[in-house]
């Protein structure tokens, strides 16, 4: 696949479980792979062989039986330092292949709340080490949030080793009510080990991690009430098969109690709040006046939030909890600035036509006679005409055709509307406009993009990106395709100047 343009952003997301790289402007990553890598376990003793020292993403994945595997970020936190250069090279490299990276910016994503001293030497090593030609750093939620094309909102984001609760409003995260829940997809899969080491289904493999992770992104699911589950007697097991060849049977049960574990963390032997009392929780730390908003654009993010019937049972466990915060105050933007009526058209009786050309074939056609359709072809005759209020009413039309005089030739003139005379031909320009009442005044149209109105009364509303997993790329993507946007990139030298720069406060775009 071709390179774009010199110029063109890269984009940078570097989770726990998958590394997401591609350029803005596109709807998909160009390449994810596993955020893993690989060291031989043994030292090679045949000649001859070309091995390498480490084994990055797919490749460390296909040869993870031989190999030595480590995730270099885990819980959100970076833990093996040459594990992460080894990603970057294999990204910039192997994958995008770009030989010069100081023709290109780029955009890497972060978490909140990363280190400040982390911060500056991710940057420091883009700069100095890839030579990349500029750089901006932005937050995942963020990015989440503009994904659907929000800058107010309450996003929920959970993916490998981490959940986030974080509000945003008007662009400027709220820092003072993140909530950040150490409860997310590998908590999944060690619940999920645990259901099947009880069942006594034990998986022998050096890549059981794996298996039981890739088990559990293809089937299993939430249910509302997990102690009167829907009936499944047309599925009670599932067959999955194993690298040795032989099958496992998985009860379905487990496949719905596995991620049961992010509703109730004491599963997992956690003493902490789930998501639901977490986002409660969070809202409880900023004013009321922004309650209805948050709820009513929650944004769902993240790989660990893709399973089937999550945003319904989260909607359950929400309203449940909402009697906590008490008296909710309705949302300001949901109230129009001004009511407009609608203008009805009314079919009104014209002149009758004697004769009148078929829309169809053209053949003229008699009418005198009350016929309504032509001979010829068949097509209907009759066009109904209409009347269109444009916002005065009948009393201001008789109004405006008042006898007045002319100034010039001082006749009498029966419509004012002209502002020539009929008579003289003087411009006529000591009329005053007739008055009119206020009730018949239109106003402007306002612009409609955030008075939102919910008919059904629901004070929860989901905002679900089309790829939970690769939402924060898409946002990213969106941004950085803005030509305002483009200014907010530093350079090497802007950096050296003031690492301060790396904090750029991204609200006032929308503002």
């Amino acid at each position: 696949m071709a390179l774009p343009l010199p110029g063109t952003p890269i984009i940078l997301d570097i989770g726990g479980a998958y590394v997401k790289i591609g350029f803005a402007g596109e709807p998909h990553p160009r390449f994810v792979f596993p955020c893993i890598t690989g060291t031989e376990k043994y030292k090679s003793v045949m000649v001859d062989i070309d091995a390498r020292s480490v084994y990055v993403g797919n490749d460390a994945m296909k040869m993870r039986g031989v190999l030595k595997v480590k995730y270099p970020i885990q819980r959100g936190q970076i833990l093996d330092w040459e594990g992460y250069y080894e990603i970057l090279n294999h990204g910039f490299y192997n994958l995008l292949r770009i030989e010069n990276l100081s023709s290109y910016p780029v955009i890497y994503v972060e978490h909140p709340f990363i280190a400040k001293e982390t911060k500056q030497y991710i940057a420091r090593l883009l700069f100095e080490t890839h030579r990349i030609k500029s750089l901006i750093m932005l937050e995942a939620p963020f990015l989440s949030s503009f994904s659907v094309g929000l800058t107010t909102s309450l996003v929920i984001e959970s993916g490998d080793g981490v959940t986030w609760i974080v509000p945003i409003i008007n662009g400027q995260i709220q820092y003072q009510a993140i909530q950040k829940l150490l409860l997310a997809g590998i908590d999944v899969n060690h619940n999920l080990k645990n259901l099947l080491m009880r069942e006594g289904i034990n998986i022998e493999s050096a890549a059981a991690e794996e298996i039981i992770k890739k088990i559990k992104e293809k089937n299993c699911y939430f249910v509302l009430d997990p102690n009167n589950p829907p009936s499944s007697a047309d599925i009670d097991k599932l067959t999955y098969p194993m690298p040795d060849g032989s099958v496992k049977e998985i009860p379905n049960r487990m496949l719905y109690e596995a991620p049961e574990v992010m509703f109730q963390p004491t599963l997992a032997g956690y003493n902490m709040m789930n998501i639901p009392q977490a986002v409660i929780h969070s809202l409880k730390l900023l004013s009321r006046d922004y309650w209805a908003d948050l709820l009513g654009h929650i944004v769902l993010s993240g790989g660990n939030l893709s399973y089937s019937g999550f945003e319904e049972r989260i909607k359950q466990e929400l309203y449940n909890l909402l009697p906590q915060l008490g008296h909710i105050p309705k949302s300001k933007k949901t109230e129009p600035l001004f009511e407009f009526e609608t203008n009805k058209l009314e079919e009104v009786q014209g002149i009758e036509k004697k004769q009148d050309n078929c829309p169809e074939c053209g053949a003229l056609v008699d009418l005198s006679n009350g016929k309504e359709q032509c001979p010829s072809c068949g097509a209907n005759m009759s066009v109904p005409k209409v009347s269109i209020d444009l916002g005065v009413s009948q009393e201001n039309i008789g109004k405006e055709k008042t006898n007045e005089i002319c100034p010039y030739c001082k006749k009498k003139i029966k419509d004012v509307s002209s502002v020539f005379c009929p008579y003289c031909g003087q411009k006529i320009d000591s009329f005053q406009n007739p008055e009119i009442p206020d009730k018949n005044i239109e106003h402007p149209n306002v612009a409609k993009e955030f008075v939102e109105t919910d008919k059904s009364g629901e004070i929860i509303k989901f905002y679900v990106p089309d790829n939970l997993q690769y939402a924060i790329f898409n946002g990213a993507s969106i941004l950085g395709s803005l030509p305002s946007f483009q200014n907010l990139f530093i350079t090497y030298e802007q950096f050296q100047d003031n690492a301060e720069i790396l904090y750029t406060d991204l609200s006032e775009l929308f503002r």
